[in-house]
């Protein structure tokens, strides 16, 4: 509101910057100063009055708590100048005079780092969190004058921006950026697969031609998404092509054993060294006070090789490395145990490692499952297809609308901060985190299910309503089913199994989880979920070592055990999104000793997005699986047009729901 006094916001504002410091001693922070506003009267347009008092405001604040002020009104001009802005061309201000457009936001953005990086440059002592800021951070001799230049300079790169945009996104396609990942809610992507697809048309009906070419585009795809990581999958494709045709032919099992190890030691060597060396380091640092350190050795030897400048103080995890490590061993193991023939081209058998629709992220398929896909003529029905399309929108819608947009609006905020919040906020952001990762993860294999059968191959169901499980062995049948059987096939059986006395199976059963929770992350918080989700499948284990298989009978009790089952594997959830265990602790804390929010009708509102989208998301979730399928067979029996027509709605829908920052799937970086 229009005011002449704002201490009552000066007070509130120091509040902020008082919870700020006690939740994160030691970051640097900058507080924004307000930009110009203007309104309308009388048929003009004039610049809101009490701007500066805010600004004042936030000053005092600023200076109060020593953190650095950036006065934003004083950069864009002064008084009046978001009018100014919108009268630019293009503009940078919105009609309403108080938005910018994305050309404004980046602008002022821009002005403001060059500012601070211009002080730098010129040997200015940068402010620290010490210094008292009552200014705007401005190199000496700044003015409007000058602020006018910057604003029209930018204005000129901003339209030369826009009429070559088309060269840089077609130079984009051919470069790989790190800073814009190459992923399926990238617009470029669409534009990839687009091409991918034309060109397919001339080869889907010769095999031979097919494979070669959708090898070719895996590796592209591969080198857009991880750079030139490309060679690690190269070196996993090669090595396990070899060892597969040397298990087959060797005569005396000790020899095939050897090649196996071989295998075994390439694929899972590497991912250790790239996951877990600095988890292992660090530890023996914890535990033994030494002061070893963290050495890229690939990066090292390219910096004295090749000349590179490559950081060595960290190792980079390459993208999808547990994907195609897990199925390019299931491949090796499936061999040795002569479930499978090998495959007798390695182009075939890079085309299996690598293919581009769930390279990254999954699910992981089996040789067995995928490789005679290879070898048989492209097929699909009007109906495949119309499946697709219906899978690759909803995969989007997963990812964009509800994913997105809980992260951005609830989950992120409340747990890089817990304590900041109430338990109630805490807790309906473990829940939205729930809902957020399922909707993140199933809807990239959506995707990934969806374009794999438009290029005539069949993935397997990765997720099946895992929040209806009615225990924990039930969730695990449902969630990360590529994974849960890899890791049942290959790990738990091959440590025994069920097979060796009901002791040993409960070890069995620990051991698995627990590796598969360090799968997920080199960390103690991964550890500790798959030991929590270890422990439910020992205790279902026991139960049903006690009182034999049972199901829940009657609707009542299994509501009862649905609804206990969603509470326990929504409290491991903490454990795997929260980013140390002092968070896990401030969260808890907040959950459990400080649930109730100040005002219900404050907290509502403030959600009111994050809340209804929850909502829907849960609320289709638990949908029964007929009248899912009712929707899904509509959409199939419709016309193509009428088809492609959603498409587009959906996709204009979409873009109108996009963030500014392209968000990754929460599975890439495992």
């Amino acid at each position: 509101n229009i005011r002449r006094d704002y201490t009552y916001y000066q007070k509130g504002l120091s509040r902020q910057l008082a919870l700020l410091k006690e939740v994160a001693p030691g970051t640097s922070i900058i507080v924004v100063g307000l930009t110009d506003m203007a309104y309308s009267e009388e048929d003009k347009i004039v610049s809101y009055p009490n701007i500066q008092g805010i600004i004042d405001a936030q000053k005092t604040a600023s200076q109060e708590w020593d953190v650095l002020f950036w006065d934003a009104l004083r950069a864009m001009g002064g008084q009046s100048s978001i009018i100014k802005w919108f009268n630019m061309n293009p503009p940078l201000a919105k009609k309403d005079y108080v938005h910018f457009t994305d050309q404004g936001a980046d602008t002022l953005g821009r002005m403001m780092m060059s500012e601070l990086f211009t002080m730098k440059k010129s040997g200015t002592r940068m402010p620290s969190m010490k210094d008292t800021i009552s200014a705007s951070i401005v190199p000496a001799g700044y003015n409007s004058e000058s602020s006018a230049i910057a604003v029209n300079a930018a204005d000129q790169t901003a339209a030369e921006e826009n009429q070559t945009w088309y060269r840089q996104m077609i130079t984009g396609i051919f470069n790989y950026n790190p800073d814009k990942p190459f992923i399926f809610t990238a617009p470029a992507f669409w534009i990839f697969l687009l091409i991918v697809l034309l060109l397919y048309s001339v080869f889907y009906r010769r095999l031979v031609l097919r494979n070669l070419y959708l090898f070719l585009v895996s590796l592209f795809f591969y080198y857009k998404t991880g750079g030139f990581f490309l060679f690690i999958l190269i070196f996993i494709t090669v090595v396990d092509f070899t060892c597969g045709l040397l298990i087959h032919r060797s005569e005396k099992k000790a020899a095939r054993k050897f090649f196996l190890l071989l295998s075994i030691i390439s694929n899972l060597g590497l991912l250790g060294y790239f996951k877990y060396t600095g988890f292992i380091i660090e530890s023996i640092n914890s535990i033994f006070g030494t002061q070893f350190k963290v050495v890229d050795i690939l990066s090292a030897f390219s910096n004295s090789i090749l000349g590179t400048s490559f950081d060595i103080s960290y190792i980079i995890l390459p993208v999808g490395i547990s994907f195609f490590t897990f199925q390019s061993l299931s491949y090796t193991i499936d061999v040795y145990r002569r479930k499978m023939e090998p495959v007798r081209n390695i182009i075939d058998f890079g085309f299996y490692v690598s293919f581009f629709p769930h390279l990254v992220a999954g699910p992981i398929v089996r040789a067995s499952v995928f490789i005679p896909q290879i070898y048989q003529e492209f097929r699909v029905t009007q109906r495949e297809f119309s499946h697709a399309l219906f899978m690759i929108s909803k995969g989007l819608i997963k990812k964009i609308i509800i994913s997105n947009f809980i992260a951005v609006n609830l989950v992120d905020r409340i747990f890089d901060v817990p304590s900041v919040y109430s338990g109630f906020e805490n807790l309906m952001a473990v829940y939205g985190y729930g809902l957020q990762i399922y909707c993140d993860f199933s809807g990239y294999t959506d995707i990934a299910i969806g374009i794999a059968l438009i290029l005539g191959f069949r993935l397997p169901l990765n997720f099946n309503s895992p929040y209806k499980a009615v225990n924990i062995s039930d969730f695990w049948k449902r969630w990360h089913i590529s994974l849960s059987q890899w890791l049942r096939d290959y790990l738990y059986i091959s440590l025994g199994g069920n097979r060796k006395g009901r002791i040993r199976t409960i070890i069995n059963l620990m051991i698995t989880m627990l590796l598969g929770g360090l799968w997920h992350g080199a960390n103690l918080r991964f550890i500790i979920w798959g030991g929590l989700h270890g422990t439910g499948l020992v205790i279902n284990r026991i139960f049903t070592f006690i009182f034999g298989e049972r199901t829940s009978k009657g609707w009542f009790r299994k509501a009862v055990s649905i609804f206990l089952t969603f509470q326990f594997v929504s409290f491991c959830w903490i454990f795997f999104r929260a980013p140390d265990m002092h968070s896990v602790a401030l969260m808890l804390r907040q959950i459990f000793g400080n649930f109730m929010p100040a005002s219900f009708n404050v907290i509502f509102p403030a959600y009111a997005g994050a809340f209804s989208l929850m909502a829907a998301g849960y609320l289709i979730h638990f949908l029964p699986e007929k009248f899912k399928e009712s929707y899904r067979g509509v959409f199939i029996r419709i016309p193509l047009p009428a088809q492609m027509a959603i498409m587009l709605i959906i996709g204009i829908m979409l873009y109108q729901m996009r963030t500014t920052e392209i968000m990754p799937f929460i599975y890439f970086r495992f």
